[in-house]
């Protein structure tokens, strides 16, 4: 059988493992949607492409803004351009928390959304308290990426290796980010990849260190061979099942070699000396802002002087004692009266 002919194969199988779990999985939402009081009568949907958005009344503006922003597909490093056409997914915009929790039970509170690759399925919170810091078409990339990302490796993917994708392709690395990562190289939190799994499920601070790592070891299995590489390996694991079969093949290490290469990487991008070096340049601010507050304080304080003396002066005024007397008395050092 040619690779269309697997391709087309897969896309079978998936959509016949989706439509036994489809009837299964919708009576369960509907129970948790009805225990929450949702109704779900009130349900609207708007199509884009393969996208199927759901919402609720209120939500308008929200899904047609999400409907325009996806018309542009988003990037998928390594993947078939054709991964998210074929077939269909279903976004669900839930307006309130009980919505979410009853799509998502589970779901930490820091979370911005979550995807079910398996059934095609993402659920985003559109509500106040639920958004995150990063933007909800930026969320929404990053789910369809674990969604493309299962169609074509399946779920024997390792959790770092997902979410280090979705970020990659959503874009959502900034500055802020490496020196989060740097804060936590600089107090020994460089775990391996396998112990990355159970960061996810601690607190935020420990997951956000967890998700940061996984970009960088995704974006440096990246670089190692430029996006021609990268498809390769993909492809690889793909016909092998095996990630460190597909790193042999295509990058001719193991992946316990990779792992301690990433670990190298990370330590000379993220490590202390960069952070020295940048440090040197937040001292230099530090030092001219120290100035600019002397040069301020020294202003007030002549003026607070200017003041006093001028209200001395009015007061030997009132006393009848000429200024330039009362200058002259207090260049001498003497006091009124003597």
């Amino acid at each position: 059988m040619g690779r269309n002919g697997e391709r087309e194969a897969e896309v079978a199988r998936r959509r016949r493992r989706k439509n036994s779990r489809g009837p299964a999985r919708t009576l369960l939402l509907s129970a948790f949607l009805l225990a929450a009081g949702t109704p779900l009568l009130a349900q609207e949907v708007i199509r884009s492409g393969a996208l199927t958005f759901v919402y609720w009344p209120g939500q308008e503006r929200a899904a047609q803004a999400l409907v325009d922003a996806v018309e542009v597909p988003p990037l998928l490093p390594g993947l078939p351009a054709d991964i998210l056409a074929s077939g269909d997914v279903r976004v669900i915009l839930a307006p309130d928390p009980e919505a979410f929790d009853s799509l998502a039970p589970g779901v930490p509170d820091w979370s911005g959304g979550i995807a079910f690759p398996e059934g095609d399925e993402i659920v985003l919170p559109i509500f106040a308290g639920r958004v995150g810091r990063l933007p909800m078409l930026t969320v929404l990339r990053h789910e369809l990426a674990h969604v493309a990302l299962g169609r074509y490796l399946g779920s024997r993917v390792p959790r770092w290796f997902h979410e280090g994708y979705a970020q990659l392709a959503s874009g959502s690395w900034n500055a802020s980010d490496a020196w989060a990562l740097r804060a936590a190289i600089l107090v020994g939190r460089l775990p391996s990849l396998e112990t990355l799994n159970l960061d996810f499920r601690a607190s935020r601070l420990t997951a956000d260190q967890a998700y940061l790592l996984s970009y960088t070891s995704v974006e440096y299995m990246h670089r190692l061979g430029g996006s021609a590489g990268f498809a390769r390996l993909l492809e690889r694991w793909r016909e092998t099942g095996n990630l460190d079969a597909a790193m042999r093949r295509t990058y001719g290490i193991t992946l316990g070699q990779f792992e301690r290469m990433w670990r190298r990487d990370v330590g000379s991008r993220f490590g202390w000396l960069l952070l020295l070096a940048q440090t040197a340049v937040y001292w230099s601010v530090l030092t001219i802002l120290l100035l600019v507050l002397g040069y301020w304080k020294k202003r007030r304080n002549r003026r607070k002087l200017e003041t006093l003396e001028a209200a001395a002066r009015a007061r030997e005024l009132a006393r009848g004692i000429p200024p330039e007397l009362g200058e002259e008395s207090h260049r001498n050092g003497m006091i009124d009266g003597e």
